[in-house]
């Protein structure tokens, strides 16, 4: 019975595995499909939304990715358009180069250039849903040197073995090229691919249809466009503005290039500079050609100079070693990239066009008999010579701009250099200030914190004792333990209401200064920041002391300031009396030690701070003096006139900003009052903050 029951279970067990597969496998090709389906997705709205013909070049790179993310691992994917009249093909693709960046390259040319592309022709009459073509060794290298604009100059871009796919829809083919065969599913989903592309390229012709229409509108209103946007020329910046400008309309004057570039002749300097691109506007380099370094180079100099027009032609062996050339000049860094963007396939053509400063160069391929030359057009001297004068001035405008530019940059440079310094200092004048602050104001808190522990502790010894007189029934004892601790409780509150006016203090004068002017009791104001300039000392070097004494005239009474920004000032100064008193005790110290030296008697540092109601004198009536004095090195009168001005001090360097006075006089005067001092070298000094009642 139970050799039943065990056979039973494991029957279920084994049925469920079953079921347990046939879902997972059901839930993987669920998720595969809504992965095709999100891919196609995704090329569908590529083309659809496509706003020019040239935009196929952004589907083949969809492709590209979207095979690759489904792991159909392609080492290239394209779009192509038959031509089936002179059986060609325009053929859009996407790669992957060494250097993992991803290619796009646009071609024209005859399906009888390689077999790989000749066996389509059959295919398609055949009307096969997709044609393979497998090469091995040699034949992957001859087909690479066949087709130019795929050629590359290493192996490590091709593989031993590789397999051609081209799967149709009726206007053209997806095209992969992958390094192993493809499986019926992947097959399958490339399949789908290639009928998305033949449903909608409807909109494609659509688009061409549309291109073709405002073709020739575009043409005449083209010189016109250029013209305004050399009129709009305002800097020098505009200039990279209007260059790819021109580059587009070369396109919509139906100019047909393959490269273009501004060349211009420094005659000074015996050099052309050349600035060449595509004609999508990427930069293929700037090349600096001395005038002498090649033919080609001599003749463009001379045709320039007799204001004519110069034009050459390379085949693909000329091309390569001038790229050749230029790359063992330096000139050219990334050979394989520039031979790579477009390589010419039979010729490429120079044109040349002079203008007032150099020449217009227009590059165009020139087909042998196995491309179509109705497909291609040389370019057109009459437009590109109107482009080249346009340019030219452009490039008038450009040079004045840029005179005119570097002048002021270099103005602003050092503007915005001495800017850049000041806020510097001026915020580490503002954190020197804040440091005091806040290690006075530490120093200040830890009394009244001392206290209450201290007084706490005892109220914990005395509990423990009332406790032990409680057991004893001993009630006078507890009594009088009880008063006691109630009077420790009394100092506790004192003084944390002494530590709570401090930190609330502490939060006034740290708080961003309002601006707004508001009534204060100006000795209080001196009394406190006194107390935290003390309390800073103290804590940045204990071993010093010195006296300080403080003489408040009851009289003051409240003003209106801003107590933040005089706060700040009345610190400023005590810190600095602080540091000529220290700096005169040092001078003292060693004077003491030096035993050559003749003693000089005792020193003994010291710093008032004083305030008072003035009613007659130099100062005038209805006026408040807060006063700092010490008795420390003082100033030198060959400074004395300088010590208001930024950035002066004369503490030794990484020792002070000198913005200190420089603020402190500043916010004296938005006050609409003075800041003076007394000074005698080696006596000391005083400083004299004057504010109006």
């Amino acid at each position: 019975m139970e050799e039943q029951q065990v056979q039973k279970l494991i029957e279920r067990i084994t049925e469920l595995e079953h079921q347990l597969r046939e879902t997972t496998a059901e839930l993987h090709h669920k998720n595969r499909a809504l992965q095709v389906e999100a891919a196609l997705e995704k090329v569908r709205a590529r083309t659809i939304n496509m706003r020019a013909s040239a935009e196929l070049s952004e589907t083949s790179a969809t492709l590209f990715q979207e095979l690759n993310d489904l792991g159909i691992h392609t080492i290239r994917a394209g779009v192509g358009i038959f031509d089936d009249a002179h059986e060609a093909i325009d053929l859009w693709v996407t790669t992957l180069a060494g250097d993992q960046q991803v290619m796009r390259v646009l071609d024209y040319f005859s399906l009888h250039i390689s077999p790989v592309f000749e066996k389509l022709i059959a295919a398609r009459k055949q009307e096969k849903p997709y044609e393979l073509t497998i090469l091995r060794g040699d034949q992957v290298r001859d087909y690479y040197q066949s087709i130019t604009y795929l050629a590359q100059p290493s192996n490590q871009f091709y593989h031993q073995e590789e397999f051609f796919y081209s799967f149709f829809f009726p206007q053209g083919a997806l095209n992969v090229n992958t390094s192993q065969s493809l499986t019926e599913e992947e097959i399958s989903i490339v399949m789908g691919f290639a009928r998305v592309l033949g449903l909608i390229y409807t909109r494609f012709l659509d688009v061409q249809e549309a291109e073709s229409k405002t073709l020739e509108a575009r043409r005449q209103s083209s010189l016109e466009r250029i013209r305004a946007e050399i009129a709009s020329m305002r800097t020098a910046n505009d200039l990279e503005r209007i260059t790819p400008f021109m580059w587009q309309e070369l396109a919509n004057l139906d100019v047909e290039f393959t490269r273009c570039g501004i060349f211009i002749v420094d005659e000074e300097k015996r050099i052309v500079h050349a600035y060449l691109s595509t004609p999508q506007g990427k930069s293929l380099g700037v090349l600096h050609l001395p005038f002498d370094g090649t033919d080609t180079t001599r003749k463009i100099v001379e045709n320039w100079k007799a204001g004519t027009v110069y034009r050459e032609s390379w085949d693909r062996q000329q091309f390569e070693a001038w790229v050749q050339s230029m790359a063992e000049q330096g000139q050219i860094t990334e050979v394989e990239t520039y031979q790579a963007s477009d390589t010419p396939i039979d010729f490429l053509r120079l044109h040349f066009t002079p203008f007032s400063q150099g020449m217009l160069y227009v590059g165009s391929i020139e087909y042998s008999a196995q491309v179509f030359s109705d497909r291609m057009h040389g370019p057109q001297d009459d437009v590109i010579k109107s482009l080249a004068d346009a340019f030219s001035v452009a490039y008038a405008r450009y040079e004045d701009f840029k005179r005119l530019e570097e002048t002021k940059n270099h103005l602003e440079a050092t503007l915005s250099e001495l800017k850049a310094t000041q806020s510097q200092l001026i915020h580490s004048e503002k954190m020197a200030s804040l440091g005091e602050l806040t290690v006075g104001i530490a120093h200040e808190i830890q009394n009244p914190l001392n206290f209450i522990n201290n007084f706490s502790e005892l109220n914990k010894e005395l509990l423990t004792e009332m406790n032990e007189e409680i057991g004893k029934e001993n009630f006078n004892e507890i009594k009088s333990i009880a008063n006691n601790i109630v009077e420790n409780e009394d100092k506790i509150l004192h003084h944390g209401k002494r530590a709570d006016g401090i930190v609330k203090g502490m939060l006034q004068h740290s708080r961003t200064s309002s601006g707004v002017k508001e009534p204060t009791n100006i000795n209080a104001l001196a009394d406190e920041y006194t107390r935290l300039a003390c309390q800073g000392l103290r804590a940045k070097d204990k071993s010093f002391n010195a006296t300080v004494n403080t003489n408040f005239d009851v009289n003051v009474g409240n003003i209106n300031i801003i107590p933040q920004d005089i706060g700040r000032v009345i610190l400023n100064l005590i810190t600095n009396a602080f540091y000529a008193v220290s700096a005169k005790a040092s001078d003292y110290a060693k004077a003491s030690s030096d035993k050559s030296a003749t003693a000089n008697g005792s020193y003994e540092p010291t710093v008032t701070v004083s305030t008072r109601r003035s009613t007659s004198g130099g100062v005038g009536r209805g006026e408040i003096e807060i006063r700092v004095k010490d008795n420390g090195i003082g100033i030198p009168q060959s400074v004395l006139d300088k010590i208001f001005q930024p950035f002066f001090t004369t503490k030794p360097p990484g020792q002070g900003t000198g913005l200190g006075l420089s603020m402190s006089y500043d916010i004296v005067k938005v006050h609409s009052g003075q800041l003076n001092v007394e000074t005698k070298e080696g006596e000391g000094s005083e400083f004299i903050i004057v504010l109006p009642q």
